[in-house]
C-alpha cells in the first residue's frame, strides 16, 4: 500500500521525535514540527497512519503513540 507524501513525513517526524526524545510527541508537536494550522489535522493523519497499521495508539494516553516495523510485513506480502 502506497503512503501519501503528508502521512510519510508525519510517520517519519513522530519516528526522529521518538528516536531524540525517547517518548512520542503530542499532537500538538507534530503540527507546529511540521507546518500544520491546528493539531486536529496532525490527529486525523496519525488517526489514518494507525489504520493503514503504521501506528499504534493508545488513547487518553501522554506519548501513546508507538510506530509498527511494517518491513516484515512488506517482505512477506512480496
Amino acid at each position: 500500500m502506497k503512503i501519501t507524501k503528508k502521512r510519510q513525513v508525519v510517520l517519519d517526524f513522530i519516528k526522529t521525535y521518538i528516536k531524540m526524545y525517547g517518548v512520542s510527541p503530542t499532537y500538538e508537536t507534530i503540527a507546529k514540527g511540521i507546518g500544520l494550522n491546528a493539531k486536529s489535522n496532525a490527529y486525523r493523519i496519525v488517526k489514518r497512519l494507525e489504520s493503514d497499521g503504521y501506528l499504534l495508539v493508545k488513547p487518553r494516553k501522554f506519548y501513546g503513540i508507538k510506530v509498527f516495523d511494517r518491513s516484515v510485513k512488506e517482505i512477506i506480502s512480496l
